[in-house]
């Protein structure tokens, strides 16, 4: 069992961290998207892929503008969001797919 703990933390600290932002327009109110973020089935979709959300904010000048930030493993997020089948499941949340802005920071 402490082996199995040391490899998985040695796996954990050579596994390069990518931060994903996501600037995009909102389909519904930003308040129904933050609810569906936060909501405990998205939350636990997150954990299992080890992917935390640090941030979800709008925008002051437009309302139908967000911007999410998170931070897991490289390539998660980003290919989860480019595979044209997750698209029906982003757009659920009130996520407009299109004319989304991704960058994305590794350390």
């Amino acid at each position: 069992m402490q082996k199995d703990l040391k490899s998985k933390k040695h796996l954990i600290t050579a596994m390069t961290i990518e931060t994903t932002i996501l600037d995009f327009q909102l389909s519904n109110t930003f308040e129904q998207y933050e609810s569906h973020m936060n909501a405990e089935e998205q939350q636990s979709m997150f954990k299992e892929m080890g992917v935390k959300t640090f941030y979800i904010g709008k925008s002051i000048d437009d309302p139908k503008r967000a911007t999410v930030i998170f931070q897991g493993p490289e390539n998660v997020l980003y290919d989860i969001f480019m595979n044209p089948e997750t698209k029906p499941i982003v757009e659920a949340s009130g996520h407009i797919y299109a004319g989304t802005k991704i960058t994305r920071w590794i350390s």
